[in-house]
């Protein structure tokens, strides 16, 4: 059969669930287990996970995503020539039961308790396969040659691409051989051929002095200039001059030189032998020299000095830290394809030496649990049950963990923890083992109420106290005893004695236990005789006592009794008195009970007859006492208050194993009742028989509220603030981790403090600036004097900034 629902006492996998297992015919009826084989009989209980309501707040279905569409195969097998809107298809999905916290799979019913399974398949459609279409071809494009053989092309572009398994799209592009008008023969006979540029290079010396000089010869010409200028303009200029040869001076890393390169340029006749470039007729010749930048690789200084080592301490789980060094660019790459190496490296280290001191470490401490409460588990079932108290049954409770340095001298802490002290909380990050746990499930027990026998007989009328035998006033009692405490001790219970005022009191009594053998009377062998009762002495507690403390009570007498005759009718033995039909007796009422017996064999010939109905039942007054019953009643015990006058009670004793600090005392009111009627003066009860209305209890230790000291302050930015300047708060905390009992001193009102930042930097902002270009630099003269149409101070060159 099906398994049936899980059964257990706590939540999770300690449940159990059973099924009906019987044995079938492979028809369907039920047959006799023994026509099964027992060895491959299936369990009929098994272990299983029992699901409560707070188990949703811990699992949840994870949900995959839809695989691909698969073609699923339709009824007639064979696919439609033309694809219209597509091919049907199925696409499946994962779905998992797995625990929040830690991703770990469980048994799907888990999650099932609280929402169905999401669906793993559904319909879908395959699109149809698109194949890639091309727009048509465009013109073909212009000869490449004037004459001879040339090439031509010509192009398309793709309209849509291929989809879902299309075909792929076609070349874009072709090409094919053209031929205008054949070439002239003698145009063919010679050929321009275009040399490489040469490296860049720096002019001569030679020809950078006689720049100088004419560049003296301009100066000449600025002092005629100058004396004409007005003095102010004069230093205006001076100024200027300054400060641009200053920040050339500066700019170091930009040191920018200006060179030349040139290429050679032959005609060259059909045979390999080079003519006269007139040969080559060409309107614009290519030119044979330009200027150009000279490159420079980059420059770097040194390596700096390694960095002391960033570990300074000793520890085990990373021993090893890092230490850096540098260095930095003197020349900035010119027109070089390399960049510049490594301006820094870093490598590991450990601290030398003996005296390393081992490293701080950091572990997670935790509060006190708190109170265990059961409406927060409540409330996630109902919103409308959270606020209710006085609940009971499974709970939760919570506690903080945060963060310490674990030095050597406060692993005390951990050992005992009657030394409370705590350091300062860090920064969270700083621990890196595993999390203490912050909740735990708790139980609070119900209220059990008190269950009592059913009362005693009642007794014997005994003295109120038999050592005081003087007072004549007697009573009798009943008892019931406490079958079931109740949870917070038995001042719930109700009262287990009554007492009812009787005359002519005595202590100890006579009870029969049983009767001897029927003795016929006049040493007959049957008829009419008497039976001796076997008696024992008895105090007032029922308990037996030495014959010798009831010489004063009455001795019972014999009873009368039928030893039978062979022909006499026999009857049975008396049944048992029935219960009696009143509690007590009264004006109106009278308690009675009966007994009855019944004919076994009629009498013989000349034996004794059996007696008539009625006298085979028979009836006896019962709880002839008075109505007045009378018990002491208690309340409920007080408050426990100090009781200055015992010192010398050990202060460090314990009671139902919390500590204790100090003696109290705590009274409750005791007056005496009349059932029925209410209170009465307490004579009318046994003064003996009074509860205690004063006893001693022991106050519980009273707890201080514990905090830690104060964290140190978070940091404040140290590095500059972008942008407008916000004014950044640093602060502080601490954590109760004892919280105050019993009139213990109070948490302080403050765990958490700010203040503002010293106003920290506003960043520097960077931009590129760029100085006035230098003078236009040509190609030396003495390069340039032989190429047509060539001047000394003008042509094509560069310009550095």
């Amino acid at each position: 059969g099906p398994w049936g629902r899980c059964m257990g006492d706590e939540c999770g996998p300690g449940g159990i669930q059973t099924r009906a297992v019987w044995c079938a015919h492979v028809e369907g009826w039920t047959t006799l287990p023994t026509n099964c084989k027992q060895p491959e009989r299936p369990d009929n209980q098994q272990s299983c996970f029992r699901v409560c309501d707070w188990h949703k707040e811990l699992y949840d279905w994870q949900i995959g995503s839809w695989n691909q569409c698969q073609p699923v195969l339709s009824r007639s097998h064979e696919k439609p020539l033309e694809c219209l809107r597509g091919e049907e298809g199925i696409q499946t999905r994962d779905i998992t039961c797995i625990q929040k916290s830690n991703g770990v799979p469980a048994e799907d019913v888990i999650c099932e308790y609280f929402e169905p399974k999401p669906r793993q398949e559904q319909a879908c459609l395959i699109p149809c396969r698109q194949d890639c279409i091309v727009a048509e071809f465009t013109p073909w494009s212009e000869c490449s040659k004037t004459c001879g053989n040339g090439l031509q092309h010509r192009t398309r572009h793709v309209v849509a691409p291929p989809q879902f398994g299309g075909s792929a799209c076609p070349n874009l592009t072709e090409f094919q051989v053209c031929q205008s008008s054949a070439c002239a023969a003698e145009e063919s006979l010679y050929s321009l051929n275009v040399g490489p540029w040469s490296a860049c290079s720096v002019p001569h010396l030679r020809q950078i002095r006689q720049a100088r000089k004419r560049g003296k010869n301009k100066d000449k010409e600025k002092n005629r200039e100058k004396a004409v200028r007005d003095p102010e303009a004069r230093e205006l200029i001076k100024k200027k001059r300054n400060r641009n040869r200053q920040n050339r001076q500066e700019n170091k890393y930009w040191d920018i030189q200006i060179g030349y390169q040139t290429r050679q340029v032959t005609c060259t006749h059909r045979n390999g032998k080079t003519a006269a470039l007139s040969y080559c007729k060409q309107d614009k010749l290519p030119i044979t020299f330009q200027s150009c930048v000279i490159t420079k690789e980059c420059q770097v200084t040194e390596w700096s000095e390694w960095t002391p080592c960033s570990k300074t301490c000793f520890d085990m789980t990373t021993p090893k830290g890092n230490r850096t060094r540098s260095r930095t660019i003197k020349q900035l790459p010119i027109g070089s394809e390399s960049e510049c190496p490594q301006l820094e490296e870093t490598e590991q280290c450990v601290s030398q030496g003996d005296g390393v001191a081992p490293c701080i470490t950091y572990g997670w401490r935790t509060t006190e649990w708190t109170e265990c409460r059961v409406d927060p588990l409540l409330s996630q079932q109902d919103k409308r049950r959270g606020n209710q108290t006085a609940l009971c049954g499974g709970g939760i409770q919570t506690r903080e963990m945060y963060c310490v340095q674990a030095n050597e001298n406060l692993l005390s802490y951990l050992n005992t923890l009657k030394e409370k002290e705590a350091s300062r909380p860090v920064d969270r990050r700083l621990c890196t083992g595993p999390l203490p746990s912050t909740s735990q499930l708790c139980h609070i027990p119900c209220p059990t109420e008190c269950e009592t026998s059913a009362w005693s007989a009642w007794g014997p009328c005994t003295y109120e106290s038999c050592d005081d035998t003087q007072a004549k006033k007697g009573f009798k009692l009943r008892k019931r005893r406490i079958t079931n405490e109740p949870t917070g001790g038995t001042g719930n219970c109700p009262h287990l004695l009554e007492a009812i005022p009787c005359e002519e009191p005595s202590c100890y009594d006579w009870r029969i236990v049983g009767l001897e053998e029927c003795v016929p009377d006049n040493e007959k062998p049957c008829g009419p005789g008497t039976q001796v009762p076997v008696v024992v002495c008895i105090n007032s507690d029922g308990e037996e006592v030495d014959r010798q403390l009831c010489r004063d009570a009455i001795y019972p007498i014999p009873v009368v009794c039928e030893a039978p005759c062979p022909k006499d009718c026999v009857l049975s033995v008396w049944s048992a008195w029935s219960s009696c039909s009143h509690t007590c007796s009264g004006k109106t009422t009278e308690g009675k009970q009966m007994r009855a017996r019944s004919i076994l064999a009629y009498a013989g010939e000349g034996g004794i007859q059996c007696p008539n109905s009625s006298a085979l039942q028979e009836t006896r007054s019962c709880n002839e006492h008075s109505c007045t019953v009378y018990h002491w009643q208690t309340g409920p015990w007080g408050q426990c208050i100090e009781d200055t006058s015992v010192s010398a009670f050990n202060s460090s004793a314990s009671w139902n194993g919390e500590a204790t600090c100090s003696v109290g005392m705590q009274t409750r009111k005791v007056i005496c009742v009349r059932v029925n009627v209410g209170q009465v003066g307490p004579k009318k009860c046994p003064e003996s028989l009074r509860p205690e209305t004063v006893r001693p209890c022991l106050l519980p230790c009273r707890k201080d509220c514990i905090v830690t000291p104060f964290s140190d302050w978070t940091l404040c930015p140290s590095s500059c603030q972008e942008g407008g300047v916000t004014v950044k708060k640093q602060t502080r905390h601490r954590v109760i981790i004892q919280l105050p009992a019993n009139s213990g001193r109070e948490c302080p009102d403050s765990l958490f403090e700010e203040k503002e930042c010293e106003s920290s930097p506003v960043c520097h902002s960077y931009r590129w600036k760029t100085h006035k270009w230098r003078r236009c630099q040509l190609v030396p003269w003495y390069v340039r004097q032989d190429s047509p149409g060539a001047h000394e101070t003008c042509g094509p060159g560069l310009q550095a900034r």
